[in-house]
């Protein structure tokens, strides 16, 4: 089956992976591209510009939403009313009141909806699963995940106006606590349990309001549990720490290795985080009809998490 994307905007950081994936598979095609910032839109695609979000999603089949933070609810349920199915960065709105609402109003299309939790798709998280499933730790005595970034100090390829709008609340969200706290939370649901969080400190700069970064600590089951992120952290990257009884395993981006107290540490060595692959599971979901119209309750339910934990 062929497959027409409407691209609604091109604020996110995540564009290139979006447009990279859909020039790279062969029944996949770009329909069109709004955002309310022309000067947002690459170079490379302004030639499938249309002047507004319907427009888009006559032409199309599918919608991929890399709206700024404000505007991606409206969006999302746009093209749900559409019949389009739907990628959404993440977070789904500024608020995870709002988020849940566009939720809803996206599940009563019975449109089909995904939020792009790209790490579910790490085949470390996978083999990481596998070490736990296993019981190859023994008791698991203490959990610990980050997830850095520099995006607010211009280390990515930051759309038109570069990587201020992630210091602008309305814009970016609740921050980078939530940004890329919700993908750490998800993750370690995807281990099988979802976190608790019991406390989050959070980084702003003197006058604004959307923080750069923050911690949190809470439990993980039984054990207990950090979380750090930040946007102004050079070099970047994931971490992902399970300290057991009989071993420790670290997953760093790609690589899992499992220390124990004697011997060399095995070192399994996989792909890194990549955006990417959230897009190529979305255009897989499909091409195989295996479509969920609460494909959106994981991400809703990790943007709650984090919002309602007491800020110190």
């Amino acid at each position: 089956m062929a497959i027409a994307v409407a691209l609604l905007g091109c604020e996110h950081p995540h564009v290139p992976e979006v447009l990279g994936v859909i020039a790279s598979e062969p029944d996949v095609s770009l329909a069109a591209v709004w955002s309310s910032d022309r000067a947002a839109i690459p170079g490379a695609v302004a030639n499938y510009t249309v002047p507004g979000p319907d427009t888009a999603l006559d032409r199309a089949d599918v919608a991929i939403v890399c709206a700024h933070a404000d505007e991606r609810a409206a969006l999302s349920v746009r093209a749900g009313r559409a019949g389009r199915p739907i990628l959404i960065e993440t977070p789904l709105a500024p608020t995870a009141a709002e988020a849940a609402r566009a939720a809803r109003e996206i599940a009563r299309t019975r449109t089909p909806a995904y939020a792009t939790m790209f790490l579910r798709e790490l085949p470390g998280l996978g083999r990481l699963g596998a070490v736990l499933g296993a019981d190859m730790l023994g008791r698991v005595t203490g959990a610990a995940a980050s997830y850095l970034s520099p995006l607010a100090l211009g280390g990515f390829s930051a759309p038109a106006g570069g990587a201020s709008w992630v210091q602008r609340a309305h814009r970016a969200g609740a921050g980078a606590m939530t940004d890329l706290g919700i993908h750490l939370v998800d993750a370690l649901t995807a281990l099988g349990i979802r976190p608790r969080l019991e406390a989050v400190r959070v980084e702003r700069r003197r006058g604004e309001r959307a923080d750069l970064g923050g911690v949190a600590v809470g439990r993980w089951g039984d054990v207990p549990l950090t979380l750090r992120t930040s946007w102004i952290t050079r070099p970047g990257g994931l971490e992902l720490i399970i300290n057991g009884t009989v071993a420790t395993a670290s997953l760093r981006d790609g690589t899992l290795e499992l220390a124990a107290g004697q011997g060399a540490p095995e070192r399994w060595v996989g792909a890194p985080p990549d955006p990417a692959e959230a897009v190529r599971a979305f255009f897989a979901r499909l091409r195989t009809r295996r479509l969920d119209e609460n494909g959106l309750r994981d991400a809703v339910a990790a943007h709650e998490l984090i919002e309602r934990a007491p800020v110190l």
